[in-house]
């Protein structure tokens, strides 16, 4: 079976750092698996808050997950320090990818590398909107 490839964006847009707690362990006393999409997460919505935006605030829009990825490089252990870069790829009419570059900074080693579908999407009326025009701009894509 062919692993899941994940593109590399051309530009970083944002950089935040996590550490590792206790509750983010798993049984093998390592980073759990699906405590990465829960870093992306976060640091997705730091990324947000740092443009005065939020998944519900998202340009006259908000945001919902349409599908995740995951390429675990590593493990991580309790109190490394990891940093996550953000990039923006594949934008179409209603979604794009936010893709996470993730690196254990105490081990000097790539973590995961993770990318989330994004979709444009009016709670209201529960469908499907076009991308803003100001998040094509504010990621440097017009």
């Amino acid at each position: 079976m062919a692993r899941i490839k994940i593109d590399i964006p051309e530009k970083w847009l944002f950089t935040c750092s996590l550490e590792v707690r206790v509750t983010d362990l798993n049984y093998g006393n390592h980073l759990a698996n699906d405590k990465i999409l829960s870093y992306a997460q976060e640091a997705r919505i730091q990324f947000l808050l740092s443009r005065g935006r939020s998944e519900l605030d998202f340009f006259g829009t908000s945001l919902i997950q349409g599908d995740a990825a995951i390429q675990y490089k590593s493990e991580g252990f309790l109190a490394n320090q990891i940093e996550i870069r953000i990039g923006v790829m594949d934008v179409g009419s209603s979604s794009y990818d936010f893709v996470y570059d993730m690196y254990n900074k105490t081990t000097d080693k790539p973590l995961a590398l993770v990318k989330t579908r994004m979709v444009c999407f009016n709670y209201d009326t529960r469908r499907v909107t076009k991308i803003p025009e100001a998040f094509i701009a504010l990621v440097g894509l017009i």
